[in-house]
């Protein structure tokens, strides 16, 4: 019985009485009444009441409000017995009694029990095992970790389990509403069951009240850091069996303490497969809220991996997962993911039982700046920045100032990893520091608030254009600290370029930063970024006024957005105009590098649109450059280059034994330790390239695809783009193609396929298709490789890039022969052939007269026929390609033996390809030479069959070399 004044309150009748007469009183008032009154003067939160009352059951906190009006007036002129404390709880009032009085028998608290958990607790069975096995040997364990991480539901669920290893219940003791010392005190007495009425119990008599083996938890303690510390240190040393389980965003730093930091929740990483993703204990909190609401989050593919790009961009929090989930009722999963970037406004609407710290995003923040002094909260804010990780280093060049200096920052960066708002990892010896993606939002509201983000936006800007002079992607090949410090310092510039470029940003700086971001980009393999980074760097520096950029960035922008539109977007005209103005600003800058960098530009521009002609004059001017410089790293590329530019005139054998010499030299310079970077290229790749395709044309089918072996292994690993797929579509693949192994193509074609997608090369997707049609073709499918070819070939030469797709545009006409559309193969390849003479693009011009001799010979017409085909064996010959004047001299054949009326013109294929023999291996998989064999054969045999007769018995095949030695009055049989 419990005596309140004119009442008494029997808690085991759960009756209430007054002056003996019973006080009809509903069943949740009564708890509320017994709450209050049992707890003898504590204060008594509005969540201890709610969880007590409305167990499991979420409630507004306006249902206590009903039943303590109703409370209050049923006791009348007693009603001020029970004290509300505005925004904490309620509180009994104790009123003196005369001296004469009797005490009433109050009975004793024993502590407030563990508070229920209202969720299930997900992904932490790990945690919760090892914390109940830490307590078995450690006397304080702290429980540290950023706001929101779970930090109490953790430790109630550890307690829960533990509780069977202590010989007394657990006592819960919330921190939160405290703020003093005696707070903490006689919070911590009451939970041992000590009265509090008139004095606060000292240390001492706690202690002795917590003589057995007991498990105290006392929860949210950072706030009363200091006094937590001083009172748990005094009654770990008092008492060696008692177990303290505290949670905290920082550690109380007391001897006999142990720190368990508490992790975030596990998140898919990028790309994950949807089984994948609801594995990660993230998403499996993020599903259960959203069903506790009987909300049915679709497991379709596409919903599920924006819940996970949810629950990754939440950095595994499971507070903010948790209004995050709640928020998916109105604005569904598309909408909240759309919407993390203003999550401190969406993120809100947690329990209203919570704590309010609890109940929205930006609310935990608070409560965590608050905490910090003004020195911290500087470097805080300042530190919002930086996208990604950050040095020491980095962190004083950008957030110190006259009012913040480097022993301010080494004290406030300390209080900010205490207070888990900035976390540390170590690459070695270096410590990096990062701020999680909503603290970072968090951080940038407080700085735009501050009205610092401009400012510090612009000095970010600035220390991030001088890391890239010492720390450019040349500097740090081969050394992974330094390409560590690099990647990171890329995730800081990508970021501030955004803002740079944005509409309260600086356009200049962005350029100046850009010119550095985008030739780092470039030189990583990233070229579809650098093209959209770069492109929109010229924008703003065309909008600019004239001269009000540094010469040196414009050149470098202008170049990496030169260097990567041809494998992007492939505009080949605007990047021809771009090296152009580069080329126009380095003669005036007399900048060599550039200089040189320029007319090489030029070269591939030439090269990509089928400009042979101004190639071989731009590789020219290169090689003066280089000879009046004395650079010889660059007179060797400019011969290079040269060489590689006869090839394509159809100087085959000259091209071959140019490109050999200076293979050679670039390994002597290589070695010397003489390479020139200043010009953006593996010349080897070029080189061995170009050699191969030479060997194919010479009729060296199998030396060629050693080469292509020997070109993919060149490739670097580490920075595969557009090397890798530059390989493939030039060289790897089309050879397979024409040595008639499709199998290896479709090998080296799905990994281009995949390669120009992830990189986003839209003008090698082209190519790819083409090639893919091409083998179509080969293999069959004339109408799917017609099509595919017509769309991707207009594509590629609306672009302006004419590379290497005279060989598709050939496929292309013969297969639109077979298909019944002679006239208009017979009119795409005369326009070709027009602009490859004037261009002077003549290595595959043989093949375009051989298809138009096909193109003749369907028309019936076979005069006309036999004059392109003897003209593709003429300019074969000239150039010295083997395969096309083998395809020629085969397709001169046939149509000779399909004339041949009395087995004379058989004679004359058969002179003519037993020559053409003389140049093959006869066991080759290459088809064009399997073809001759076997063509030569059906000649053979039936020559021996029309001269039986007059001829003895003789079961050999005349010797070819006896046979070639004939003369013949036919032109296109006589040896030359």
């Amino acid at each position: 019985m419990i005596e309140l004044g004119r009442f008494q309150i029997d808690l085991e009748l759960r009756t209430l009485w007054r002056d003996g007469e019973r006080v009809p009183l509903g069943s949740r008032a009564f708890d509320i009444l017994a709450m209050v009154a049992s707890a003898a003067g504590r204060l008594v939160t509005k969540d201890e009441l709610l969880d007590a009352v409305w167990p499991d059951t979420i409630v507004e906190e306006n249902n206590i409000q009903v039943h303590l009006s109703a409370l209050r007036k049923i006791l009348g002129a007693d009603r001020d017995l029970i004290l509300t404390v505005p925004g904490r709880g309620y509180r009994l009032v104790q009123r003196q009694r005369p001296a004469n009085a009797t005490q009433p028998a109050v009975q004793t608290p024993a502590g407030r029990p563990l508070p229920p958990q209202r969720m299930q607790l997900v992904g932490r069975d790990t945690a919760v095992a090892e914390i109940r096995s830490m307590l078995q040997h450690t006397r304080v364990l702290t429980l540290v970790g950023a706001g929101g991480i779970g930090k109490t539901s953790l430790a109630v669920e550890a307690a829960r389990h533990a509780a069977a290893d202590f010989t007394e219940p657990v006592w819960f003791v919330e921190l939160a509403t405290l703020s003093t010392r005696d707070e903490v005190l006689a919070a911590i007495a009451q939970a041992c069951g000590l009265p509090v009425e008139h004095t606060t119990p000292d240390l001492a008599q706690i202690a002795s009240a917590l003589a057995e083996r007991r498990l105290l938890v006392l929860d949210n303690a950072e706030h009363v850091i200091e006094h937590v510390a001083e009172a748990v240190e005094a009654l770990a040393a008092a008492n060696a069996d008692l177990r303290v389980l505290v949670t905290s965003r920082e550690p109380l730093r007391i001897m006999a303490e142990a720190v368990f930091r508490v992790e975030p929740l596990e998140v898919p990483p990028p790309g994950s497969a949807d089984a994948e993703i609801l594995r990660q204990s993230a998403v499996n909190l993020f599903l259960l809220r959203a069903h506790s609401m009987q909300l049915d989050v679709s497991r379709d593919s596409t919903e599920l991996r924006l819940v996970g790009e949810i629950c990754r961009r939440l950095d595994g929090i499971p507070l903010a997962l948790e209004l995050a989930a709640a928020r998916v009722v109105t604005l569904g999963v598309a909408g909240v993911h759309q919407r993390l970037d203003d999550r401190l406004a969406i993120l809100a609407g947690g329990y209203r039982t919570a704590l309010p710290r609890h109940q929205t995003l930006r609310a935990t923040f608070d409560w965590s700046f608050a905490l910090l002094d003004a020195k911290a909260q500087a470097l805080f804010r300042r530190s919002a920045v930086f996208g990604g990780v950050f040095s020491f280093e980095a962190m004083c060049a950008v957030a110190c100032d006259a009012s913040l200096s480097v022993a301010d920052a080494i004290s406030a960066i300390s209080e900010l990893l205490a207070k888990s708002l900035v976390n540390v990892e170590f690459d070695g010896p270096v410590a990096r520091y990062r701020l999680s993606e909503s603290t970072r939002a968090y951080a940038l509201d407080k700085l735009q608030a501050e009205g610092e983000r401009q400012a510090l936006a612009v000095r970010h800007a600035r220390y991030l254009s001088q890391c890239f002079i010492t720390h450019t992607a040349q500097t740090v090949r081969g050394k992974a600290d330094s390409a560590a410090a690099l990647k990171h310092t890329l995730d800081d510039a990508r970021h501030a370029c955004d803002w740079a470029f944005s509409a309260d940003g600086d356009a200049q700086l962005g350029v100046a930063l850009a010119s550095n971001l985008t030739a780092a980009l470039l030189d990583g393999g990233m070229v579809a970024e650098c093209c959209e980074r770069a492109e929109r760097a010229v924008e703003a520096l065309d909008a600019l006024p004239a001269a009000s950029v540094d010469a040196l960035d414009e050149m470098r922008v202008r170049a990496a957005l030169a260097s990567a539109l041809p494998h992007v977007r492939g505009s080949v005209s605007k990047s021809e105009q771009l090296w152009r103005k580069v080329y126009a600003l380095a003669t005036e800058r007399r900048d060599a590098g550039y200089h040189a960098r320029a007319l090489w530009g030029l070269w591939t521009t030439m090269i990509s649109s089928g400009n042979i002609h101004a190639s071989a004059e731009f590789a020219q001017r290169l090689r003066q450059l280089a000879q009046e410089r004395e650079n010889p790293w660059q007179e060797t590329l400019a011969d290079q280059i040269a060489a590689i530019s006869q090839h394509c005139l159809g100087r085959h054998a000259e091209a071959r034994t140019e490109l050999l010499r200076t293979r050679n030299r670039f390994a002597e310079l290589e070695y010397g330790g003489l390479r020139d970077d200043t010009i953006a290229v593996d010349p080897l790749v070029y080189c061995n390239g170009t050699l191969a395709r030479i060997a194919w044309l010479e009729g060296h089918c199998g030396e060629a695809m050693r080469l292509v072996d020997t070109l993919v292994g060149l490739v670097r690993p580490d920075i595969m783009e557009p090397s890798l797929t530059h390989t493939l579509g030039a060289s790897a693949a089309p050879l397979s193609l024409m040595c008639g192994d499709l199998g290896r193509a479709a090998v080296y074609l799905d990994i281009m396929r995949s390669q120009v997608a992830l990189h986003g090369l839209d003008v090698w997707r082209d190519y790819c298709n083409c090639l893919s049609a091409y083998r179509d073709i080969l293999g069959g499918d004339t109408q799917r490789g017609i099509a595919l070819l017509e769309s991707s070939l207009n594509a590629l030469i609306a672009r302006g890039f004419r590379r290497l797709i005279t060989l598709f545009i050939a496929a292309y006409a013969e297969a639109l022969v077979a298909a019944g559309r002679s006239d208009e193969a017979e009119r795409r390849l005369t326009d070709t052939l027009q602009f490859c003479e004037s261009h002077g693009e003549m290595m595959f011009v043989p093949e375009l007269w051989r298809v138009l001799g096909i193109a003749a010979r369907a028309q019936h017409k076979s005069a006309d026929a036999e004059a392109c085909f003897t003209q593709a064996i003429d300019l074969a010959r000239a150039q010295g390609a083997k395969m096309w004047e083998l395809r020629a001299s085969l397709a001169l054949a046939a149509l000779w033996r399909d004339e041949a009326r009395d087995g004379a013109r058989d004679a004359d294929a058969l002179d003519m390809l037993e020559h053409m023999a003389l140049a093959f291996d006869a066991p080759s998989s290459t088809t064009d030479v399997q073809l001759l064999f076997e063509t030569l054969a059906t000649l053979r045999q039936g020559q021996c069959m029309s001269a039986a007769p007059a001829m003895p018995a003789n079961p050999l095949p005349p010797d070819p070399r006896r046979r070639v030695a004939r003369k013949s009055n036919r032109s296109l049989a006589r040896v030359d």
